[in-house]
């Protein structure tokens, strides 16, 4: 029997549980190609479009992604100390509720949104209790860190302690950066440096849009400083 390294088997460094997941991504429509604006576009018009787009917000849509996208979450938290899960609403709410049932571990949502009516809770879920617990902040990607930040303040605030932050995508676009300056460490399932290879390997793009989206990506990166 001929062993195959996990090199030889995963050149992206990608583990069977991401690989399965970036493949769900692509198939179920959340992984795009063409000429986008990102939300760093709003701080950078003048910045070149991206020709990638990622929309996890579809993953509630496909229950297969779906249960696919709490095992790398899970994969990802289990080396992790934490007593609860928060969620940076809306886009991973759904992702995380699945993942707090699956793991029997209570879930609290920071609100970015100002409560002006009933308790005026500025995080859903929160008990008295739970001061002094710490909390591992997952979302579904970053690009950069600010809603990251935002969200781990609001946490912070009410004695919550944060110290790692979970997302399933990576578009290396600097949040990375901005989180360890904050003070947090990033864990990440799928980097945009890990995807496009990966998705090139395997057929799901051409040679030509590999090297496309690899050269534009660049040049959107150099343009925002962070290449």
């Amino acid at each position: 029997m001929v062993e195959i390294n996990n090199q030889e088997a995963h050149p992206e460094g990608l583990t069977e549980a991401q690989e399965r997941l970036a493949l769900q991504l692509f198939d179920v429509g959340a992984i795009k190609f063409g000429d986008f604006k990102l939300k760093l576009h709003e701080k950078n018009p003048e910045a070149p479009l991206s020709p990638v787009y990622i929309d996890l917000r579809v993953l509630r849509r496909f229950p297969e992604a779906k249960a696919a996208t709490v095992d790398v979450y899970e994969e990802l938290i289990r080396p992790l100390q934490f007593d609860l899960l928060a969620d940076v609403p809306t886009a991973a709410t759904p992702l995380v509720s699945s993942l707090s049932d699956r793991l029997g571990v209570g879930m609290v949502t920071p609100r970015t949104d100002a409560k002006t009516h009933g308790s005026g809770a500025s995080i859903d879920g929160l008990l008295n209790s739970d001061q002094g617990k710490r909390a591992v902040l997952i979302d579904d990607l970053v690009t950069r860190a600010d809603s990251k930040l935002e969200a781990a303040a609001i946490l912070v605030e009410k004695g919550i302690k944060v110290q790692d932050i979970v997302v399933l995508v990576d578009r290396e676009q600097g949040g990375e950066k901005q989180l360890a300056e904050a003070g947090y460490k990033l864990h990440a399932a799928l980097k945009m440096s890990q995807m496009l290879p990966f998705y090139d390997r395997v057929g799901r793009i051409s040679q030509e849009v590999y090297q496309d989206s690899v050269q534009r990506l660049n040049a959107l990166n150099k343009f925002i400083g962070v290449a």
